[in-house]
């Protein structure tokens, strides 16, 4: 009874992980597909599909902020379940080599002496 009572438990235990994974595990077919069609088509073929889909231009993160190539800018709302708070400290505006670097007071990770 109590061998039975562990297989159980640890049956459970792999359906609930399966079934929490099974979003990244269809992304991962997903994108895993698109490479495959990719590989079918030729270099000449794909240089002009990148082109046209624009991944060479920088994606802008913001104004003045580009961000880097390679890729097509989708916005989601902050309410989406899927967001995550980004651990990049973002400024807005233009900056220079010579500007001070920001104080972020009430606790912040930044200060003038961290970076000097």
């Amino acid at each position: 009874v109590g061998f039975l009572n562990i297989l159980i438990a640890q049956l459970t235990i792999t359906y609930d992980r399966l079934t929490k994974d099974k979003e990244g595990f269809a992304l991962k077919h997903r994108a895993q597909v698109c490479l495959d069609i990719e590989d079918l088509l030729t270099i000449t073929w794909r240089r002009k599909l990148f082109k046209d889909l624009g991944f060479h231009e920088k994606l802008p993160f913001g104004k003045d902020d580009l961000g880097p190539a390679g890729g097509i800018q989708v916005l989601e709302a902050d309410s989406c379940e899927r967001y995550n708070p980004d651990r990049v400290m973002r400024f807005t505006g233009s900056a220079t080599v010579t500007d001070p670097w920001p104080i972020i007071e009430a606790g912040g990770a930044l200060d003038e002496h961290e970076h000097g």
